[in-house]
């Protein structure tokens, strides 16, 4: 609290983990960081509104690619033609520098797993390479379907559901720009640190999602902590939207992530290095 204004917030760590895993530095880490978000947000201002540049910062804003552009990569969605991308396999989808993968060999993340419930081994599945769409996310009915490999992506909640195609850990591989850079090629947009609660048209990949923490870049440069902002967009546009990705690749270290489909839950993680969007909806203050 700070002259009558009062902030809150909320961070966890986690993971496919030990016990060995939880220290006391682990906890100071948690608490320290927890921390320093609510004072952060004792000094944020809500941003212009409008169409502008965004920054995604590195590690957990690849929800946004989870939520707004993985679940259309699951085969069973291509399968109904419920995806937008359900005819686009083999063909560009985003600029040569971006290059997706789906993984479960990951050590440590929540998303990772031996086999899937099917008895497929976990493995490595390259969706976008270098701009082009190659594989889905396969169990064994929809790989039958399309006469493929099933690709270890067959999840269920629990022996009570039946499995179905779901991500594991997915990220974007790392380009070739330094973190600053992207940054300083901004006149006047928002970086996003953290992204909260959102929602998803999976179908056509129109999304909005709460911004957690954030900043305002003004003549290429971080300068106030922002807050009350939402991001709207559509998962396929912001794809090819990208226009830089810098080489800082980071993984989500939440241990919380899960992912609801058909009324399942399943563990996932996932991974993005800073990347350069050229215009999302930004929902701030009306200048």
């Amino acid at each position: 609290e700070k002259g009558g204004r009062r902030e809150k917030a909320s961070w966890n760590l986690g993971g496919r983990r030990d016990w060995a895993w939880f220290t006391p530095e682990v906890i100071a880490e948690l608490a320290r960081g927890t921390s320093e978000r609510a004072l952060r947000l004792l000094e944020a201002v809500q941003p212009p509104a409008g169409e502008m540049p965004v920054v995604l910062g590195p590690g957990t804003t690849g929800i946004l690619l989870h939520e707004a552009i993985g679940h259309g990569f699951e085969a069973d969605f291509n399968r109904k033609n419920i995806s937008i991308y359900s005819t686009l396999l083999g063909q560009k989808v985003a600029e040569p520098f971006v290059t997706i993968i789906d993984d479960a060999t990951l050590p440590g993340l929540t998303g990772s797993l031996n086999v899937d419930d099917e008895g497929v081994a976990g493995q490595k599945t390259v969706l976008i390479e270098k701009g082009v769409l190659r594989n889905y996310l396969h169990d064994r009915i929809s790989a039958r379907h399309y006469k493929v490999e099933p690709t270890g992506n067959g999840r269920r909640q629990s022996y009570q559901h039946p499995p179905m195609p779901r991500m594991r850990t997915t990220y974007l591989l790392p380009g070739p720009a330094e973190p600053e850079e992207v940054i300083r090629a901004v006149p006047r947009g928002i970086y996003v640190a953290e992204v909260g609660n959102g929602q998803v048209e999976i179908g056509e990949g129109d999304f909005a999602f709460y911004v957690n923490q954030g900043y305002l870049i003004e003549n290429g440069k971080l300068t106030a902590p922002i807050k009350d902002v939402n991001i709207m967009g559509n998962g396929p546009k912001m794809l090819k939207n990208v226009t830089m990705v810098a080489n800082d690749l980071k993984f989500s270290r939440s241990g919380s992530g899960q992912c609801s489909k058909n009324g399942q839950n399943v563990p996932v993680s996932f991974g993005l290095p800073t990347v350069l969007v050229n215009s999302l909806t930004v929902g701030g203050v009306k200048a």
